[in-house]
């Protein structure tokens, strides 16, 4: 769950920077198509979040339910924690899918850009 708070963090600070430098008058390149990744983002995060805090509480009632004596309750609900985990693993994965082709437009940009100062050398 830290993970996914300090993801979450990362990527409301990074839409923060955007807003900063946008406001300066600094531009990004590609600012639409990284404003949209972002937004993404934060939806794919806030989701992923939701469904693991869910798979966390679950799996407490599923260890309250076996110390209680209910070995076929505490089962089931654990499986569907299980299950609850996978989910919000798979939004993480999705959210990482993201952040690396935002991270590739900027790389791109810097290619560019030396690739245009090598040119009028």
């Amino acid at each position: 769950m830290l993970g996914y708070v300090n993801r979450y963090v990362g990527t409301a600070n990074v839409i923060r920077t955007f807003k900063k430098d946008y406001d300066s008058g600094y531009v990004h390149t590609e600012v639409v198509a990284q404003l949209k990744i972002l937004k993404q983002r934060i939806q794919l995060s806030r989701v992923m979040l939701a469904i693991g805090a869910f798979a966390f509480m679950l799996s407490c009632l599923s260890m309250f339910l076996l110390f209680a004596g209910y070995q076929d309750a505490g089962e089931t609900i654990f499986g569907v924690a299980l299950l609850a985990m996978i989910i919000s693993l798979l939004f993480a994965i999705r959210e990482t899918q993201l952040s690396n082709r935002s991270l590739i437009i900027e790389i791109d940009d810097i290619f560019k850009r030396e690739g245009k100062k090598e040119k009028s050398k």
